[in-house]
């Protein structure tokens, strides 16, 4: 049971940590010394992005391979499809937060 529930905790926290990453790229792009050229910004933060959807995914998969409902108990299944869903959740905002950064054109205030 530990292990689910570390597996619900897991893609919740990586997509915060993804959030907290992709702002501080873009604050460093647009501070008045400009640490970071627009086109690094984006560069960075798809990689970035993209390194955390896979993860998510890995862990996604092996949620969906390990443990069918005939082998795990009600409680246990139950916490397995919780955790589906919040890595499906965190996938999709974590795909969101690359969104500001691809279509806003650049550091205006």
């Amino acid at each position: 049971m530990a292990n689910l529930t570390r597996a619900i905790a897991k893609p919740v926290l990586l997509w915060a940590l993804h959030f907290a990453t992709v702002y501080a790229l873009v604050s460093a792009a647009c501070a008045p010394r400009a640490l970071l050229e627009p086109a690094h910004l984006v560069l960075t933060a798809a990689v970035l992005t993209a390194l955390a959807a896979i993860l998510q995914i890995i862990w996604m998969w092996r949620l969906a391979s390990h443990g069918h409902r005939n082998s795990l108990g009600p409680d246990a299944f139950a916490l397995q499809r919780a955790a589906w869903w919040t890595g499906l959740i965190s996938l999709i905002a974590t795909l969101a937060n690359l969104t500001p950064v691809l279509i806003l054109p650049g550091c205006h205030g």
